[in-house]
């Protein structure tokens, strides 16, 4: 049943791609980061319906009347930069076979990103992006949350077989960058209905990350707990809600979750972080061995490399966006790398400064959520190996769309005014504003 839906829906969203080439990336996105596939059971699971409505999404956007070019900027170009050393790094890769194959994957997720640059012009493109990135993600997390609950904690929460998150620590980051997504929904309904909906599965989605195990997870989860702190309006009440859903959270939990927190504070003998610190060794080593390549997509774990360094040791992935990127692609990928997480905090600390003035502007509160996103990423990122996580680059690439919204007069000052520009009135129409863009 679940496939025969599945199918029909996508029947239905290329029927309206032809005419609006928009819903085809929210497609796209959804794909990308839900994998709804995966939750079908039956022959859907083997059907190309990703590579499907990319290609007719790319194919209808050429042949529409949309504006083909994608915008230039810091961001853009720098994501075009890292993606051609890693393509040039991967003929120079250890495995060239295994190198490519995961260059494949890679490369579409950055075409995902730049199509989404192309095309967000307006406040309800942006929104509905930040909506489909929301829901893919809160799906998995209410659904975490509720297992979390019916068993008692006892048992870990997973993610989508044969995707990024699929494994406890990844869906527990991915999860968490959704969460300040949600905020910002919540926070701009007109609806308390919807604003109460969102609130509980926000409360859903943090016992998911709870239930998911994942050390790196609580880690970022207790920086962005501060971020918010820092940032919040009622930072007494957002203390008091924050005390009463932890404490039930954590009397609720089992004695297990407990040692598994315990172990952060012996890291020294823990296994498993021992063998991220052996892999990140393993990283440095390649890189420097081999100034400026890296050894390619997923190279250092294979266990030539690996064994060539620590004989005898078991290969590990690396466990770390930083280490994985160096490894990977070398000293100057991650000095790419780098720059890319520059750029994106330079773009939201503009936004929030030009528009602190008028904090309940749109672009204030979603690139003030967005930045929280992001930190969650860095943070919980620097114990896992998901550097080019689908979120991530389209999250990157949105900032730039949204800065390019503010109002030509957006200045940081006591006199500052905003004014009505076309897509801020939002609810606005639909159909017209996935239809055309709003500046060339």
């Amino acid at each position: 049943m679940r496939d025969l839906f599945l199918v029909v829906a996508v029947a239905i969203s290329l029927g309206f791609t032809l005419r609006y080439p928009f819903v085809g990336v929210l497609v796209w996105e959804w794909f990308a980061l839900m994998a709804p596939h995966q939750e079908a059971f039956g022959f859907v699971r083997s059907l190309p319906l990703n590579l499907i409505v990319a290609g007719s999404a790319v194919l209808s956007w050429f042949i529409s009347e949309e504006r083909k070019k994608i915008p230039r900027n810091s961001l853009t170009v720098l994501f075009l930069v890292f993606l051609a050393w890693m393509t040039f790094n991967s003929f120079f890769a250890f495995d060239t076979t295994w190198s490519w194959t995961f260059w494949d994957r890679t490369w579409r997720i950055f075409a995902l990103g730049f199509l989404i640059a192309a095309t967000a012009t307006n406040r309800v493109r942006i929104d509905a992006i930040i909506w489909v990135a929301a829901i893919s993600l809160m799906y998995y997390g209410v659904k975490g949350g509720i297992f979390t609950v019916m068993t008692g904690g006892v048992y870990r929460v997973y993610g989508p077989d044969s995707t990024i998150i699929s494994d406890n620590n990844q869906l527990a980051l991915a999860v968490l960058m959704a969460m300040p997504l949600i905020e910002y929904l919540r926070s701009t309904t007109t609806s308390k209905f919807l604003a109460l909906f969102l609130a509980a599965c926000m409360v859903s989605c943090a016992i998911a990350v709870l239930g998911s195990y994942s050390r790196g997870a609580y880690v970022a989860m207790a920086a962005i707990a501060a971020y918010f702190l820092l940032h919040a309006r009622h930072r007494l009440v957002y203390l008091m809600v924050s005390a009463v859903v932890l404490y039930f959270a954590l009397h609720f939990m089992p004695q297990s979750f407990f040692d598994r927190v315990d172990t952060l504070h012996s890291l020294k003998t823990d296994a498993s972080f021992q063998g991220r610190w052996v892999a990140w060794q393993v990283a440095i080593k390649y890189a420097t061995d081999h100034f400026p390549f890296g050894a390619g997509f997923y190279g250092p774990q294979l266990h030539a490399i690996f064994n060539h360094y620590f004989p005898g040791q078991d290969a590990h992935a690396a466990h770390s966006i930083y280490f994985q990127v160096l490894g990977e692609h070398g000293f100057i990928g991650l000095g790419i790398y780098l720059a890319i997480i520059l750029a994106t905090f330079k773009y939201c600390w503009s936004i929030i400064r030009k528009t602190k003035r008028i904090k309940d502007l749109w672009q204030h509160r979603l690139a003030r959520m967005i930045q929280t996103s992001l930190l969650a990423f860095f943070v919980g990122g620097a114990a896992l190996s998901m550097a080019y996580y689908d979120l991530f680059v389209v999250l990157a690439l949105l900032l730039p769309q949204i800065a390019a919204l503010l109002p030509a007069n957006a200045v940081a000052g006591p006199k500052w005014r905003a004014e009505a520009r076309p897509g801020d009135d939002f609810p606005a129409a639909v159909a017209p504003a996935l239809s055309r863009s709003q500046y060339s």
